[in-house]
């Protein structure tokens, strides 16, 4: 019987390996054993400040590939099911639950998969398999599977948002999730939507996906905006970068009455000061959002089965499990990758 198996392993700031990992134990009761085929490598994966304190730890989060074992009482999945994987699943009944905020659960929080998503094969507890599992269709690529956690982000993003229909909507940061929250916003009903970005290979992507950009270092970057949406300025403003200018940017743009949605994850002992004056007098909603619930996988995956969403724009490059960390530093240098898929 197979005792280890490869796994793709953090052991610190730039040091990403793929070595010899313990097998998962057979799966208990509720539970799944998956073969994993491909995971995406994610923000989060290449964040040091997040990562350091858990290393050494097996990368990705982002999951997809065949059930090879099922637990005893698993009924709804059987050996050779294609399945998306979901990392953290909410109880959906106590108070944080109730309330919507499903990432605030405590079951959300202590579930994970074991070891995780970069490896061979991963265990995937009962609660995950009870509620955030998802057969794959018989005419979805693995890659589709991948990419439900990330997008069911940028799913929960947009409901946070505030957006209406006939809304102007910025983007601050042409990266992966900025590109999918741009490209997903009129189906929440913005009318007008740009992405905002530095980097002009960005600027130049999003372009050829049929979307409006702005660059930032244009001097008259706010004339531009404010021609672009006739005086009104934007009613919801989606800041994707951890950097303070970009927040600061962010409310600035905000018009009366708008919406900043804080996306990206921030270092614990981050302060931000913020206009209060503006805030008040002009009733800004500042809020923000983190990963996903049960309810945006299930709408990630239909948005990309039902065409609304076209995976085939997101995934920039493909590289074998042995190239992991080809991946990883690929993804830390915010290059000419969108989103990299590890192949299992």
């Amino acid at each position: 019987m197979q005792t280890t198996m490869k796994a793709a392993i953090y052991h610190g700031a730039g040091d990403v390996r793929v070595e010899e990992y313990p097998m998962p134990d057979a799966p208990g009761p509720g539970e799944l054993l998956v073969h994993v085929k491909v995971c995406g490598m994610c923000g989060s994966d290449v964040t040091d400040w997040y990562m350091t304190p858990r290393a050494p730890v097996v990368l990705g989060h982002e999951p997809a590939g065949d059930v090879v074992a099922v637990g005893e009482g698993v009924t709804a999945f059987a050996v050779g099911d294609r399945v998306a994987i979901h990392h953290h699943v909410p109880c959906m009944v106590c108070d944080m639950c109730r309330r919507g905020s499903y990432t605030n659960c405590a079951t959300f929080k202590k579930t994970r998969l074991y070891p995780a998503g970069m490896a061979e094969y991963v265990r995937i507890p009962a609660e995950i398999v009870e509620r955030d599992i998802l057969k794959l269709p018989d005419d979805q690529p693995y890659e589709v599977g991948a990419l439900v956690e990330p997008v069911g982000c940028c799913v929960r993003a947009l409901d946070r948002s505030n957006i209406q229909r006939g809304d102007t909507v910025i983007v601050i940061g042409a990266g992966f999730n900025g590109i999918v929250l741009a490209l997903l916003a009129p189906h929440w009903g913005a009318d007008r939507v740009a992405v905002l970005d530095m980097q002009q290979h960005r600027l130049e992507r999003a372009q050829a996906m049929g979307l409006k950009t702005f660059d930032v270092s244009q001097e008259d970057l706010k004339d531009q905006l404010a021609s672009w949406t006739e005086g009104k300025g934007p009613h919801a403003v989606l800041v994707t970068p951890s950097a303070q200018p970009a927040l600061d940017l962010g409310f600035d743009l905000a018009a009366p009455g708008a919406t900043v949605m804080l996306y990206a994850p921030w270092q614990p002992e981050k302060r931000w000061p913020v206009n209060l004056f503006k805030l008040l007098f002009q009733e800004i909603t500042l809020t923000a959002t983190y990963s996903a619930s049960p309810h945006d996988t299930r709408r990630a995956l239909s948005l990309m089965v039902n065409g609304i969403l076209d995976p085939n724009l997101l995934i920039t490059h493909r590289l074998p499990l042995a190239e992991a960390d080809k991946a990883w530093h690929m993804t830390k240098s915010a290059g000419d990758s969108l989103k990299i898929v590890v192949e299992i």
